[in-house]
């Protein structure tokens, strides 16, 4: 995948995640009770899931350039 088309990507997700997290904290029903809770909170970590995959989307690095030597640091 080309690296720009990545980088759109990883915003385009970053973008949902944020709109998701936000709707649940602000604009969903707190009066979910019983099952509908549990739901909520699986919406909760793919909203937190979405925004930590963002970032490898945004920040990739490919396998070639991976530092194989321990201790070697990046800047």
């Amino acid at each position: 995948m080309d690296k720009g088309l990545r980088r759109m990507a990883g915003v385009a997700l970053l973008v949902a995640g944020f709109a998701l997290a936000g709707w649940l904290v602000f604009g969903a029903p707190h009066d979910w009770d019983g099952e509908a809770r549990w739901a909520r909170m699986a919406l909760g970590l793919g909203a937190m899931g979405a925004i930590s995959g963002s970032a490898r989307l945004i920040f990739w690095q490919p396998e070639e350039e991976h530092d194989t030597e321990p201790g070697t640091d990046r800047i």
